[in-house]
């Protein structure tokens, strides 16, 4: 895993590490101590009231009855606005607009946190979506010598061995097929982390959850960047009222996919005609 400080950031050889190298990075001490004890407290809560939500790539914890060891908080936008200061930070958006374009959006903005005794999850992909192992019904020619997905990774908590850091098979990113039994992966690796490092990961990247063998919980933000035209996995609007809508700044306007107007009521739209090069010109 490349590291780089936060104020030693090489854009373009982190750009080129997540698509040609490890396929993951991490800069160090990103977010304040206050951030990240205001977000873990906020997460906690919800997980520690909430009923089980949906989780994935689970099936021996579901099998063995500890799968409510593994537990998510979804649509973080909704659930604090330290998160939206999280996640429009100056570094996110440097790299993210070169990687997937100036317009790039949120697919998922949620929280994941392992209590001790937590299995983790089975090595898996995210991009191109997460049932990829159903290669039949996706698209021929699908290949990953371009991005369309970044994951990003904010520890809450301490990511070690021990508590389970995600594992991740270096180079992996550059095959995009879903880890079956029979392929080799012996150079797995893990994404160590402190509070307020901010991993990324390029999507393609076989990677999962390991076992939390800790005394304490692992928690870590999780954040699905996607380029504008990709669908997200997780519904976000609905869950965001008016108000927030209206005073959310320009940057989580992105993010939620509201400056971009597809998919539109085409047989309702009264907008003028200003698509094509020949407006761009008149502008």
């Amino acid at each position: 895993m490349l590291v780089f400080d936060k104020n030693n950031l090489d854009k373009q050889k982190a750009l080129t590490e997540l698509i040609e190298g490890g396929g993951v990075i991490a800069i160090k001490d990103v977010y304040s101590q206050n951030q990240i004890k205001e977000a873990r407290e906020i997460v906690n809560q919800h997980a520690d009231t909430q009923e089980q939500k949906e989780t994935h790539f689970n099936a021996e914890a579901d099998d063995c009855g500890k799968i409510n060891l593994q537990q998510r908080v979804w649509n973080l936008f909704g659930k604090g606005e330290v998160f939206s200061d999280i996640i429009t930070e100056d570094i996110i958006f440097n790299l993210m607009s070169t990687f997937l374009g100036t317009e790039f959006i949120c697919g998922s903005y949620c929280a994941s946190r392992l209590l001790p005794g937590a299995l983790g999850q089975e090595l898996h992909l995210d991009y191109p979506y997460w049932d990829f192992y159903k290669e039949e019904t996706f698209p021929m020619g699908l290949n990953s010598t371009f991005p369309q997905n970044c994951q990003g990774a904010i520890p809450l908590d301490d990511c070690s061995e021990l508590s389970g850091a995600t594992a991740y098979c270096p180079g992996s990113q550059k095959k995009l097929h879903y880890p079956t039994k029979e392929d080799d992966k012996s150079n797995i690796k893990q994404m160590l982390g402190k509070p307020g490092d901010l991993v990324f990961f390029n999507g393609n990247t076989w990677h999962g959850a390991m076992p939390n063998k800790s005394s304490h919980q692992r928690a870590v933000l999780l954040i699905e960047f996607l380029p504008k035209y990709v669908k997200p996995v997780e519904e976000l609007l609905s869950y965001l009222d008016e108000e927030f809508l209206k005073n959310c700044s320009e940057r989580v306007r992105q993010l939620l996919g509201l400056n971009y107007h597809y998919p539109k009521k085409m047989d309702s739209s009264k907008m003028t005609n200003d698509i094509g090069l020949g407006y761009k010109a008149k502008n």
